[in-house]
């Protein structure tokens, strides 16, 4: 990354915020509001973090959405940046709204009177680091279709989730094996759960931490070149 990659970076990060604020500030008061009362109400803490970074994550479709909406994602293809610029500033915005609202909802739930969330969950690097892969798994999925399609490619992916949710219920109702389709599912998280125990007893913690670090990293970077294609394909 060369000093003109960051500062356009900067550049894109503060347009957005500009342009977008107006729908920015209510949507992130409505997610403190939201916190306020999760804090107090929640009984797990991992839970707790894990429906936080799914709330949060959905923040970062807001920019493109707007920019398809009032067409100002063509008017960006118009200035001195190449599209692969243009959709890194978006992942760029998308990260730094995450991490803001991240440390929004730990300033909440430290301070909130009648908190339940501990500070200690806050220094645990393994919470920390499950923190970030939900981020992960939600933005990488959904930016690349954000980019393309703007708001409909949102609608896309939730529609196929549903979709593919209900044909997997369907189906096991029909052959009468919806214990073992539940059973089955219900494997697949233990397996990939078994797997991450059996690599952290493996390896060493900080080893082990830095080897998830760098595979969340790799993720961002195809889920990144995967919207660099899309965007590429993209009429405007």
């Amino acid at each position: 990354m060369t000093a003109n990659g960051l500062r356009q970076d900067w550049l894109q990060l503060r347009r957005d915020l500009i342009l977008h604020r107006r729908a920015l500030l209510p949507a992130a008061l409505i997610f403190a509001a939201f916190q306020v009362y999760f804090v107090i109400a929640i009984q797990h803490p991992t839970l707790w973090l894990v429906f936080t970074c799914v709330y949060l994550s959905f923040f970062t479709v807001i920019p493109p959405n707007r920019d398809d909406r009032f067409g100002a994602t063509a008017w960006s293809c118009t200035l001195p940046l190449s599209r692969a610029d243009v959709v890194r500033g978006r992942y760029v915005t998308g990260w730094a709204l995450a991490a803001a609202l991240f440390v929004t909802a730990l300033a909440l739930a430290t301070f909130v009177p009648g908190s339940k969330i501990p500070p200690a969950v806050f220094m645990d690097p393994d919470r920390l680091l499950l923190a970030a892969a939900v981020a992960t798994f939600i933005i990488a999925l959904l930016l690349p279709f954000a980019l393309r399609f703007g708001f409909i490619g949102v609608m896309l992916v939730a529609v196929a989730l549903q979709i593919a949710a209900a044909l997997l219920f369907v189906v096991a109702k029909i052959t009468g094996g919806q214990n073992s389709v539940e059973g089955g599912i219900a494997a697949a998280f233990r397996a990939l759960a078994a797997g991450v125990a059996a690599l952290r007893a493996t390896l060493s913690v900080p080893v082990f931490q830095l080897t998830l670090l760098l595979t969340l990293v790799l993720v961002n970077w195809l889920s990144y070149r995967f919207s660099v294609a899309l965007f590429r394909r993209r009429d405007l």
